[in-house]
């Protein structure tokens, strides 16, 4: 069928280098800025290993996209803070499950706080895309 008439798909290209540094670190670079993550299986002295990282991709997608929505819908949220966890199986090595609490401060009424919320998750591109391999789910709570 195609597009619809007027309509252009865009596609967007990421590309980050990540390198082994040592024995328990990579180092992720991307334009002018670096990370240095865990490497070393079992070691939690050496940085966010890959599992926390993907967490932390998930959660930082998904506020981003939330300050997007807010913006668009003009709605003020003062502040947002997403903690998430996953649970992981050994054999074969996947992530299971991902759960988050979403701490919002806002003054808006709980249905349109729910309805920005799955605007917010429908915007993000990360958690759109975990969501399809893993299952995802949370609640949000009001801070203060």
């Amino acid at each position: 069928m195609g597009e619809p008439k007027g309509r252009i798909r865009t596609m967007q290209t990421y590309e980050v280098r990540v390198a082994r540094q040592d024995a328990i670190h990579v180092q992720a670079t991307v334009r002018d800025f670096t990370l240095q993550l865990g490497a070393k299986r079992g070691d939690a002295g050496a940085g966010f290993n890959p599992v926390e990282t993907l967490l932390s991709a998930v959660g930082t997608c998904f506020l981003t996209a939330l300050g997007f929505v807010a913006e668009l819908s003009h709605v003020c949220i003062d502040n947002a803070v997403m903690t998430l966890e996953a649970t992981r199986q050994d054999r074969p090595p996947i992530v299971v499950g991902i759960r988050y609490v979403l701490q919002v401060a806002s003054d808006l009424e709980e249905s349109r706080m729910d309805r920005i919320i799955e605007l917010a998750k429908r915007n993000s591109t990360v958690f759109q895309t975990i969501s399809l391999a893993v299952p995802i789910e949370g609640r949000w709570v009001r801070q203060g």
